[in-house]
């Protein structure tokens, strides 16, 4: 991550602004160029800019904001601004479009997220649940291990929440929306990473589970693969399968490469990906 403290003599001659509002800004973020062979062979990017800007922090209380680019594919929108209040006693309170909201914060203990890529994943075996995206959330400090996140999204009149709970290697995520839970459980022994999710849907057949196994070696390749299955609303029977591995080449840059069998069939990824 690379920072640029904005100079006070920088802030007046640019903007007219107050040394009170000088900010201290970071910028991070990475690019991925990827070549997917299956049923047609394709080539894709995609990226994220993010700009935080710590802006001030009075009685313990810090006050900031993000900004996240959508930088691929051509791509110049910003998936999610919002305005962040937090501190070590009350956690933080996020103002705004927070794209992913609390589940999206809190879910990592799902198999889908344990895996290398997830490419051409099928939708009906996804055990992430839908979340809002504009509104308020709140996420907890940790206490004893337990942590709980709430987004509420006054205009659409929706509510969620997530509860994550960590104990001696292992980890737990409950979380759930006006019509979805999903479930995970996680856990870490001797560089190997087991990951087990599940998500339903109220009223609906929709269901769907997954299993991640990940071993990360001190060479710094790590190989993984996924195998998830689904109904979908209508009951028809699902599944997504994939291995793959990564290489840190050097800092910030890292190789992948993933097989396996979802949309549109059978495929085969390469992947380079640098941040910063």
């Amino acid at each position: 991550m690379r920072k640029v403290l904005l100079a006070t003599t920088a802030l007046v001659a640019v903007s007219g602004v107050t040394a009170a509002n000088a900010a201290d800004i970071s910028i991070s973020g990475n690019y991925e160029f990827e070549y997917v062979s299956g049923a047609s062979n394709t080539i894709t990017s995609d990226g994220n800019v993010v700009i935080e800007a710590a802006i001030a922090s009075q009685g313990g209380v810090n006050y900031g904001f993000v900004g996240n680019l959508d930088a691929g594919n051509g791509d110049s929108i910003f998936e999610e601004n919002y305005i962040t209040i937090s501190s070590d006693d009350m956690g933080t309170l996020y103002l705004g479009d927070l794209n992913d909201s609390v589940n999206g914060l809190m879910d990592g203990n799902l198999g889908i997220n344990n895996d290398i890529e997830s490419e051409k994943g099928v939708t009906a075996t996804s055990t992430v649940i839908a979340t809002q995206t504009v509104g308020i959330s709140f996420v907890s400090p940790s206490i004893a291990g337990l942590k709980f996140g709430i987004s509420a999204d006054p205009a659409a009149e929706t509510t969620e929440y997530a509860i994550n709970y960590s104990m001696a290697g292992m980890s737990l995520y409950y979380g759930g929306t006006e019509t979805q839970t999903a479930v995970g459980v996680k856990g870490s022994l001797a560089g190997f990473t087991v990951a087990v999710g599940s998500s339903s849907t109220d009223n609906s057949q929709a269901k769907a589970s997954d299993v991640a196994v990940k071993y990360s070696l001190p060479n710094g390749i790590t190989v993984a693969a996924l195998s998830a299955k689904g109904t979908t609303s209508a009951g028809a029977k699902v599944t997504y399968t994939n291995f793959g591995a990564s290489y840190s080449i050097a800092d910030g840059v890292t190789a992948k490469v993933e097989s396996g069998d979802g949309t549109g069939g059978e495929y085969t990824t390469l992947n380079l990906s640098v941040s910063f």
